[in-house]
């Protein structure tokens, strides 16, 4: 079950009606948009969506306050639903400032998707392991945050209404013997669900933080909260015991780095949001700004996570406003499973207020045929020449081709990852010969000197061609070499080489001789 459409009508940046299409079997989402774009609004409105399936959500407080007074309660926000893959028809679920809250069959589709509380800000998890205590208490963050609206598998209850009627039941005044067992009762069955859940959360915990290379194992302690008396509830605890290369670290939060705690936290945050078992329901996981703040050990790993455990089962929406990582998460995910936004404020007027723009991010062979189009010859070659950087460069690291050494790592060029490309596969030659061809024309900038020259736009044209073929999935599987193939290869180029050689010696010794004649 997918999202496939997000309409988003007059809600706060949004003035007017703003589309976003993730296609028709609804892929994931990739945001990207500076402070003040939007973005913000954007992720608000998810929010505010979701939690409209459990409670009245005022569209009306958060209505454009630019928008003409003709427009006024105008305010929705609009998703469009398909069940699967093979359906034909999509579920169509409003909420406006008229109707708060969603209603009906739709209400239960989603109020299961915001049971997995995938708007939950990992921060709020790192802050807890950066205390002052000398212990970590994670308990009420995840029963009145993380784990609120999931399940007990022993009750059918949330464990976030469980605990409210533990708590409610707990401040009777009349404490009979009939109050007191069902107040047990209630708390043997919640300490049974939690216990359950934090068991599913540890394991996935430990999976995760090993993905980003720490040697470090996670127990979350819980021995289960007892009833004393009248608004004695005790043992609210759930700590954190942390083992560093097998050894046991008392309190983690002041010996780990920053770094690690943030693994940590992340590792911990998507354990909780993987822990929900619903089958068959809508299962989103925004993720606001998450690559921030990470450290560059971190981000890629993360990635690994995402892709393995979330990409498939989880419909994924991220925002940044990072462009460097936007880029980096387009080139490791592709276009297959995802789509890519660009938001920007733009003012209408000179001294007109700003307003979100959308625009859909394309690769750069799509902008070079655009700007192709527009007879911009210049800036449809540079868009050429950089998808090809960019493809060989992803190829090489896909593929752990060997690529030559250089300490600086920005002072390697295309040069490099072509050549180790050409030397380690079985690429076809044919294709080789184009692509050499292409590059000493449109993808050599010292030929863009030229760009009136005739055959310039054919040349463009023939590049445009040569780097999608680059792009098929016939390129990308290309296999590798053998150590054998690439010991022949060595080889040949090697006899090549003393053919030169020789042949430049005998010119050497031919000009001899006629200087002594």
């Amino acid at each position: 079950m997918r999202i496939t459409e997000i309409e988003i009508n007059n809600f706060r940046a949004f003035y007017g009606k703003h589309t976003i299409s993730l296609g028709k079997d609804g892929k994931n989402l990739m945001v990207y948009g500076e402070n003040g774009s939007g973005k913000s609004s954007f992720f608000l409105a998810l929010k505010s969506f979701f939690e409209a399936s459990m409670r009245n959500v005022d569209l009306r407080g958060f209505e454009n306050i630019f928008i003409p007074e003709s427009q006024k309660d105008t305010a929705y926000l609009q998703f469009k639903i398909k069940q699967n893959e093979r359906s034909s028809s999509e579920t169509v679920i409003k909420v406006d400032v008229v109707n708060n809250t969603i209603t009906g069959n739709d209400k239960l589709l989603i109020a299961d998707a915001n049971k997995i509380k995938g708007f939950f800000d990992y921060k709020s998890l790192l802050r807890t392991h950066l205390v002052d205590t000398d212990d970590v208490n994670i308990f009420q963050l995840l029963i009145q945050e993380i784990l609120s609206e999931q399940e007990n598998r022993f009750t059918n209850k949330t464990l976030g209404k469980e605990w409210r009627e533990i708590i409610y039941d707990s401040h009777e005044l009349k404490q009979g013997q009939w109050v007191v067992k069902s107040i047990k009762e209630k708390i043997d069955n919640f300490n049974k669900g939690l216990k359950e859940k934090l068991q599913s959360i540890e394991d996935d915990t430990n999976i995760f933080i090993q993905r980003f290379g720490y040697s470090i194992k996670i127990k979350l302690s819980f021995d289960g909260v007892e009833y004393y008396g009248r608004r004695d509830i005790r043992n609210q605890n759930v700590g954190i015991k942390i083992d560093f290369f097998s050894k046991p670290i008392p309190k983690h939060q002041h010996f780990l780095n920053e770094a690690k705690l943030s693994a940590l936290a992340i590792s911990l945050y998507l354990a909780t949001i993987k822990s929900n078992p619903s089958e068959g329901v809508l299962k989103i996981l925004v993720l606001d700004d998450l690559l921030i703040g990470l450290d560059m050990s971190n981000r890629l790993p993360l990635l690994d996570i995402l892709k393995e455990f979330f990409q498939d089962e989880y419909q994924i929406i991220m925002t940044t406003y990072d462009k460097i990582w936007f880029e980096l998460v387009n080139n490791y995910f592709g276009i297959t499973k995802w789509n890519y936004l660009d938001i920007y404020s733009k003012k209408l007027l000179d001294d007109d207020f700003e307003m979100p723009i959308i625009k859909q991010n394309t690769d750069y062979i799509e902008k070079a045929q655009f700007y192709l189009d527009e007879k911009d010859y210049k800036a449809s070659a540079v868009y050429v020449r950089s998808e090809f950087e960019k493809l060989v460069n992803n190829f090489c690291d896909k593929n752990n081709l060997f690529v030559k050494y250089k300490i600086k790592s920005k002072e390697l060029k295309s040069d490099d990852f072509w050549n180790a490309i050409k030397l380690q596969t079985t690429i076809d030659e044919v294709l080789i010969s184009e692509v050499e061809t292409c590059r000493g024309t449109v993808m050599n900038p010292f030929s863009h000197h030229d760009l009136n020259k005739p055959t310039f736009e054919a040349e463009l044209i023939k590049a445009i061609a040569v780097v999608k073929k680059l792009k098929t999935p016939s390129f990308r599987k290309d296999g590798t070499k053998t150590f054998e193939q690439l010991q022949n290869k060595i080889e040949d180029l090697e006899n090549k080489i003393q053919e030169k050689e020789d042949t430049i010696q005998q010119i050497r010794s031919g000009k001899a001789i006629s200087q002594e004649d």
